[in-house]
């Protein structure tokens, strides 16, 4: 099929398919995963993964994590850093240790167990938030644990990747597991510099351009820079459009740069980000392991949720709030899909396990949004009971 007629395909039947969602009193985005499962290898066969799908799927998470930073209240961010570090720690640690122990009970090495273990420690952020943006609640209490969390998971797991990898790789030492914290540290020290003696500067220049769009242009270009600057140390370029938004968001131009690509990226690239996920799924072979499925599924959502619950809970927060920053956690999307096909190349997975494990992650980024809109329905009715 012409990628154009492909393209053409998933904005149309993506849309539709939110709109059934949100009848049904579901997050829009739930809708969108069921079209890449539908059209994809694992249902209907008519749409397949393609070099353009990734590129724009890539552009798609980018945007995505972009608009998260924008949005985010820095001073808020750093008020809540706390019970962020006890979330996203505790968010690390239960599925591991969970998947570690299961994965050896179920016959799997000790390296195939680590590996699915760093797996389902990753936390997607982009599912997340565009959930919570859906419900207003980016910029609350919860949310602002939830995105300071989440960031914190990708930038942990990241550097565990790497630990693990020199670990599964014969002659490799600590010096790249040093090498790579160093470079950790010199990113966030360039972030700080860049936003602090540079993009006033930048800024200050750039009112004297008279063109169309230029602030949206620099916003754009600022996000794919940093990006490129995260993935080229090592870590997910995910984490530098993050932090582009973030030194936006206290720039006077980043709430109209804000609302223009948010346009943007809901009418085209998120659209294609969330179908590619479901186009990662294949039914073929997996009946044999339908057991695994379901436990692997629930120790995905359990651990997750436990994780967040407890670190919420020791930082003060309520059952409730607790709850919605457990659900929020549960989602594991591009991270883990990023991970697993990693496993695969390197040959520490089988293609069979491959299969299993992208269902299981599949599973859990269909019900994290589902579980965090109860939860949030749960909090705003008893808040609205308390008024009364």
């Amino acid at each position: 099929m012409s990628f154009l007629l492909v393209i053409s395909l998933i904005l149309i039947v993506t849309k539709i398919m939110e709109h059934l969602a949100v009848k049904l009193t579901l997050p829009s985005v739930v809708g969108s995963l069921f079209v890449g499962i539908l059209l994809g290898p694992a249902v209907l066969g008519v749409v397949q993964k393609s070099d353009g799908i990734n590129l724009l799927s890539h552009i798609g998470v980018i945007l995505l994590m972009f608009l998260a930073g924008v949005e985010s209240d820095f001073n808020r961010l750093k008020k809540y850093l706390k019970p962020s570090v006890s979330v996203a720690i505790l968010g690390i640690v239960m599925p591991m240790i969970m998947f570690y122990v299961t994965s050896m009970l179920f016959g799997f090495g000790s390296k195939e167990s680590l590996f699915i273990s760093l797996i389902f420690s990753a936390t997607s952020l982009s599912i997340t938030i565009q959930v919570l943006k859906e419900l207003n609640y980016v910029q609350t209490r919860e949310g602002s644990v939830v995105v300071g969390a989440a960031l914190l998971d990708d930038i942990m797991v990241v550097i565990l990747l790497n630990v693990v990898m020199s670990l599964l790789t014969p002659g490799v030492g600590l010096a790249q597991v040093g090498k790579l914290l160093l470079t950790t540290v010199l990113f966030f020290v360039g972030v700080f510099a860049f936003q602090r003696f540079l993009l006033p500067i930048v800024l200050k220049l750039y009112e004297k351009v008279s063109v169309p769009e230029k602030n949206l242009a620099l916003g754009l270009a600022l996000a794919f820079f940093f990006s490129y600057v995260a993935e080229t140390l090592g870590m997910s370029d995910i984490i530098g459009a993050f932090f582009a938004g973030i030194m936006l968001s206290q720039t006077k131009v980043g709430h109209e740069i804000e609302g223009k690509i948010d346009q943007i990226n809901r009418a085209f690239f998120a659209p294609v980000f969330f179908v590619s996920i479901g186009l990662d799924l294949s039914f073929h072979g997996l009946g044999k392991y339908w057991y695994l499925i379901i436990i692997f599924s629930v120790l995905a959502v359990l651990s997750k949720y436990v994780g967040g619950y407890i670190g919420a809970k020791f930082d003060g927060f309520d059952r409730k709030s607790a709850a919605i920053v457990g659900a929020s956690m549960i989602s594991r999307g591009e991270m883990a899909l990023i991970l697993v096909s990693l496993g695969l190349k390197q040959a520490i997975i089988s293609e069979s396990l491959y299969a299993l494990i992208v269902l299981v992650v599949l599973i859990s980024t269909v019900a994290a949004p589902i579980l965090l809109k109860q939860a949030v329905m749960t909090k705003q009715k008893m808040l609205e009971k308390e008024r009364i």
